[in-house]
Parts: structure tokens; C-alpha cells; sequence
């Protein structure tokens, strides 16, 4: 580490970046009537189309009464249906709609567009080597949480270095 540089100041900087990333995806997809939860939520469901509303939120990282109130917004404006659990009585399924699955589209080239204003100013051997370096900082932090999944979806989607 370079002398006077402390992981302290490491880690506020890594917060700030994404902080400001985040607030500005997020203020990109307001202006459009969209927003990141909304793109998290969808994301979630995109695959297998339905999942449990207590699984989304597990899989988000976020309490159950979150979804609940995301669910209820999302259903009134068409883009996810309530469905009963045929497997489980007291549970209930969240199911993309086809409105869903086009403000998905949508959410996704916001998306990808903010983060490709971020990521242009470093070389392709910059991305890697960044990848690189937050595979193992996920690792470590994922190691750090006592045994417990990580909260969100890690970096299984980077390339290797």
C-alpha cells in the first residue's frame, strides 16, 4: 500500500464511487418514470419468470416488507402479477409481466448506458485488472460475513483475468 494511503480512506473512496454511481443511475432512470429497485426486482424475476416474494427478497438482500411495498406499486402499473403458490398456500408468487419484461428492456439500456459512462474511461487491460481486483475483495468480504450468502448477487459475471 502506498505510504499514507489507509484502507480507511480505501474503503470511503470505493463507498463514494458507488454512492455516486448509483445516485446517478438512479436519477437517469427517475427522470424516466423508472428507477433501480424496479430494474432489481425485474432483473430478479426475468429468468425463471415467477419466484416467491420471501425468495426475491432474500435474493435482494432486503426485508420482506420492501418487496411488499415495491410488489404493490409494480402490480398497480401492470409490470408484475400477484399469483397464489400452488405448492404453498400461505405464500405468494411474483410473476413478470409482458409490460414488465418491455420496462425491463428499457431499465436495461439505462442501465448498461450509466455504466458505460463510468467504465469508458479505463482501458480494456484496466477492466481486467479491475475485475480481477474485486473478485478478491468480494471474496474477502463474502468471507467475512460469518458463513452467510452474500446480500447480492457477487461478481460471477466478470470475466477472469
Amino acid at each position: 500500500m502506498e505510504p499514507g494511503l489507509s484502507s480507511v480512506q480505501l474503503m470511503e473512496q470505493f463507498r463514494a464511487i458507488a454512492h455516486a454511481t448509483h445516485n446517478r443511475t438512479n436519477a437517469q432512470m427517475s427522470a424516466a418514470g423508472l428507477s433501480l429497485a424496479r430494474f432489481r426486482v425485474l432483473s430478479a424475476l426475468e429468468p425463471a419468470g415467477r419466484m416467491r416474494m420471501n425468495e426475491l427478497s432474500a435474493a435482494l438482500g432486503v426485508v420482506p416488507r420492501t418487496v411488499t411495498t415495491i410488489a404493490d406499486a409494480m402490480e398497480k402499473e401492470g409490470m408484475v402479477a400477484r399469483l397464489p403458490d400452488p405448492a404453498d398456500r400461505r405464500a405468494t408468487l411474483l410473476e413478470i409481466t409482458p409490460e414488465g419484461r418491455g420496462q425491463l428492456r428499457r431499465l436495461r439500456a439505462m442501465h448498461d448506458s450509466a455504466a458505460a459512462e463510468l467504465f469508458d474511461v479505463l482501458t480494456v487491460a484496466e477492466r481486467h485488472q479491475l475485475a480481477g481486483l474485486l473478485r478478491r475483495l468480494q471474496a474477502a468480504a463474502d468471507a467475512d460475513s460469518g458463513g452467510s450468502p452474500p446480500a447480492r448477487p457477487g461478481l460471477a459475471g466478470l470475466p477472469p483475468h
